[in-house]
């Protein structure tokens, strides 16, 4: 059991009142100090210090998740403005485990996890209070594990809600018309959706041919604010053109939806070079 024997010197001297008593006697016959230290051989173990002082303790691992079964329900996929709470629903489709979800905000720091009110077994409600213009992302986790598509991307904007006007003008509002469309079938590529490149002009194409009749709409947001200029040219039969140039290196979001919908990978999250 032991490996090393070695030889240990006690000094009794500062050994409180024994100490005295033998500083005492010392002093009196005249005899050498080290008469007062008590030799002797000793054994130790080099890895005495190694053994546990403390009962074992039982880590237990968690199961194995399938986190893409996981859905994530009413998530604003258009801008909101600040100081606006945003609510969303986590449904498990099955998936056990723990939920971890937290909010990065437009400055990159991550606040404390957010609390899940559970509305059945299957469902959890998250609300999120952004009081800052940006893009905020919410990280979501369950056992540890990533969802597929987290951080999910929250749009901020400033400014305050157009005040209520109780004014009644003589011609009625246009009605925008039921479009028979399909927003997956719509198809974009182009650099433009990959990477930006700064003060260069950066574009992609968006190609609605067999997606039925609707109108593209796309915003480009960066950490400073929108795009300044985002130019769409119809270059016929429904296919488009998309043309932004941005001048403030960072993470930008770039949005297009299909009428009400957003085309198959938007919004798209880039950043610049």
């Amino acid at each position: 059991m032991f490996k090393v024997s070695q030889e240990i010197r006690l000094n009794t001297n500062a050994a409180g009142s024994l100490g005295q008593a033998i500083g005492d006697s010392i002093g009196s016959d005249g005899s050498n100090p080290e008469s007062a230290c008590i030799f002797g051989r000793y054994q130790r173990t080099p890895d005495a210090d190694a053994y546990p002082t403390e009962p074992p303790q039982v880590y237990i691992a968690p199961e194995l998740t399938d986190a893409g079964k996981v859905q994530l329900l009413h998530l604003p996929s258009g801008a909101v403005r600040i100081n606006s709470t945003v609510s969303f629903i986590i449904k498990r489709n099955g998936v056990k485990g723990n939920f971890d979800v937290r909010l990065e905000n437009p400055s990159g720091q991550h606040g404390p996890a957010l609390q899940l009110e559970s509305l059945d077994p299957e469902r959890f409600q998250v609300q999120c209070h952004l009081t800052q213009a940006g893009l905020y992302k919410v990280h979501i986790k369950c056992n540890s594990v990533p969802l597929p598509k987290s951080p999910y991307i929250i749009v901020t904007i400033a400014g305050a809600p157009p005040a209520d006007t109780t004014v009644e003008t003589a011609s009625p509002s246009p009605t925008i018309p039921v479009f028979q469309s399909d927003a997956s079938k719509v198809q974009s590529r182009g650099l433009g959706l990959t990477h930006i490149n700064l003060l260069e002009r950066n574009e992609f194409t968006v190609d609605g041919s067999m997606a039925g009749s609707n109108m593209l709409f796309v915003g480009i947001l960066g950490s400073q604010g929108p795009c300044e200029e985002v130019v769409v040219k119809h270059l016929g039969r429904n296919i488009y053109r998309v043309i932004y140039q941005v001048r403030d290196p960072g993470n930008y979001i770039v949005v297009a939806k299909w009428g009400e919908q957003h085309i198959p990978g938007s919004p798209f999250s880039l950043i610049s070079e």
